[in-house]
């Protein structure tokens, strides 16, 4: 019991660097207990399951923030998200110890020990991308490490799982060198890899970006969420209206407002489909912007998408991204019919959130250049980025409602993983919060403007169109695929020693007998 105690320590400590920022430093030592303990003789199942409780109950602590927004007593909302929370964490730490189990007897007590924990739990954070339902790959350790942009310019070659194998691999490297008090050869071949994809981020940052670039609006409304969806729709057009003036005190070739920076369907609405066309050739830009998409079906059903529309000067362009990966209790309701029915009040709580996912990415041609799209939580999720990059996006524009977040640690960590898109796919990011963050981020992950959250505003800086691929956009999650290999390989190799074994204990006692 005393291994889970010390588990769950290390994680509540992982949890506080992954959440606070000043703290973030420690994400290159606070692993070193967890990887000693490991690589140790002891049995270290209580001790996963503690550490992974710990890291991401401290992790998802900002969901408390829905007490407000649930429609129950504020008691009951918090026992309600407090339950949420733990069966979350349980979820996530259930996939992490599948990935990570099979250490306990797989490891061989040598150098390489460190090689084989980096890889493993690099899986357990890859598991919580892949498996259908319980999708929810907002922990990396890569997420912190954007702090350091020296660090995770190896997200071009193989991913930000690849930041967090290093991550985990620098961890395991000290905690060998502590035990052993020498330098084996696996802790010199983890130190030349480091020293190499440093080296590597090194000449990246300092080679030259692209220059041929056009100004970008970027426009942040600041309206919280309950007060953006009460606003009419004349008020909060005629709010956007004021801010693109104001702000955009030169040319820009393109204007990017929010995740349904207009909360109604805006191609319906022709007195709004007149004033974005007089935006958009007074200025003269083209504009990116958040809405809602209604559509009736043959039977006379009503659909509603959550899109990004493409507004020029003669109006909105036919074609609508429309967002692909929604998010659950706040887009649509798993398992609604099983909920529906013995938790009504979910019901209620999703009337009018009710959205249809797209089924594919759009690339919108202006004249910036191929730009891809991404709403919101779908920035998390590095395929849908990479899919938009290899239709021939040449630069990424992310819409986000982000203004549930409020003050905690989750509006900065969603912005992170932007940074991380902006280097696994070698191009720019311009990313429009309703209440931040904003910003524009170029292709090595450095954020070249951008506004802070909780203010109402905007920005113009410099974004420029990308057509090589990275090699991560070329090769994909070869990474996490080929450790998956390996493990699997091992595992295997392990049960037919297993069998072996059995099958000549048998022999030998039938020999035995005659």
């Amino acid at each position: 019991m005393w291994l889970a105690m010390l588990g769950l320590l290390n994680g509540i400590i992982m949890g506080l660097v992954y959440s606070v920022k000043e703290l973030w430093f420690g994400v290159f030592f606070v692993l070193v207990p967890f990887a000693g303990i490991m690589m140790s003789k002891k049995k270290t199942s209580l001790f996963l399951i503690g550490y992974g409780l710990g890291y991401y109950i401290i992790g998802l602590s900002f969901l408390f923030k829905l007490t407000g927004v649930l429609p129950l007593p504020a008691y009951t909302a918090n026992v309600v998200l407090a339950l949420a929370v733990l069966a979350l964490s349980a979820c996530l730490t259930f996939l992490m110890w599948l990935a990570m189990a099979p250490f306990g007897f797989l490891k061989r007590g040598s150098g390489s020990d460190i090689f084989l924990l980096a890889a493993l739990y690099t899986l357990g954070e890859w598991l919580p991308e892949i498996v259908p339902v319980l999708s929810f790959p907002w922990f990396r350790l890569a997420v912190v490490a954007t702090s350091a942009p020296l660090f995770i310019q190896g997200a071009s070659l193989l991913g930000s799982l690849f930041v967090s194998f290093l991550i985990v691999l620098l961890n395991g490297m000290i905690a060998r060198l502590l035990i052993r008090r020498r330098l084996e050869f696996s802790s010199g071949l983890a130190g030349i890899l480091l020293g190499a994809v440093l080296l590597y981020g090194e000449v990246r940052l300092y080679q030259s970006t692209p220059q041929e670039g056009h100004q970008v609006l970027v426009v942040q409304g600041n309206h919280e969420g309950s007060e953006k969806w009460a606003m009419r729709s004349g008020d909060i057009l005629k709010d956007y209206e004021r801010l693109i003036y104001e702000y955009a005190d030169s040319p820009v070739a393109l204007v990017v407002l929010p995740e349904t920076a207009l909360p109604y369907t805006v191609a319906e609405n022709k007195e709004t489909t007149r004033t974005l066309s007089l935006w958009s050739r007074r200025l003269p830009a083209e504009i990116l912007l958040g809405a809602i998409e209604r559509e009736e079906t043959e039977a006379g059903e009503e659909m509603f998408y959550n899109v990004v529309y493409h507004v020029t000067e003669q109006g909105i362009d036919r074609t609508v991204y429309r967002k692909q990966v929604l998010v659950p209790f706040g887009e649509y309701l798993p398992f609604e019919n099983i909920l529906g029915k013995y938790v009504p009040w979910l019901l209620d709580f999703m009337a009018g959130n009710y959205f249809e996912a797209g089924a594919s990415p759009v690339i919108f041609e202006t004249g910036l250049g191929r730009a891809g799209t991404l709403i919101c939580y779908e920035s998390v999720f590095s395929k849908l980025a990479m899919e938009s990059v290899r239709e021939g996006a040449q630069f990424l524009v992310i819409v986000s409602n982000d203004s549930w977040f409020q003050d905690t640690p989750a509006m900065r960590e969603h912005h992170a993983h932007a940074i991380l898109r902006a280097v696994e796919e070698d191009r720019y990011v311009i990313r429009a919060g309703n209440t931040g963050i904003s910003s524009i981020i170029d292709n090595r992950g450095r954020v070249v403007a951008g506004m802070k959250e909780k203010e109402s505003g905007g920005f113009c800086a410099l974004a420029a169109p990308v057509s090589e691929l990275s090699v991560y956009a070329g090769t994909g999650d070869i990474f996490p695929v080929v450790l998956c290999g390996i493990y699997i390989l091992l595992l295997l190799g392990h049960v037919c020693v297993l069998i072996f074994s059995a099958f000549s204990d048998i022999i030998n006692r039938q020999y035995k007998n005659l």
